[in-house]
């Protein structure tokens, strides 16, 4: 698989992992509220999405640390043409440029 592609998909499960417990949050405290308040359709609906939301954070944990592995393990994209910074030694150069006798 292309290692940007990995990458991308890297950067999805992190914003994932950061973003759920918030969501968990806010929908927990909401549900607590719609509780309080005595509308238990709604608290048991908040209860369901906290629920479904708590199974998200896992797999973002699970995904970000997969792709994670899997870039770290992923081959380094090829080098093009390597190029070489010209032919010769520096002292066979040095040894050229000087005049005899020089030091």
């Amino acid at each position: 698989m292309n290692r940007n592609v990995l990458r991308r998909i890297l950067a999805r499960c992190v914003v994932a992992l950061l973003l759920a417990p918030a969501a968990l949050a806010v929908v927990l405290g909401l549900g607590g509220l719609l509780g309080a308040l005595g509308d238990d359709v709604a608290a048991t609906a908040c209860a369901r999405v906290a629920l479904a939301l708590g199974v998200v954070l896992v797999l973002a944990v699970v995904a970000t640390s997969a792709t994670t592995a899997l870039v770290l393990l992923a081959p380094p994209p090829p080098r093009r043409g390597r190029r070489r910074r010209g032919g010769r030694r520096r002292r066979e150069r040095l040894a050229v440029d000087r005049p005899a006798g020089t030091a």
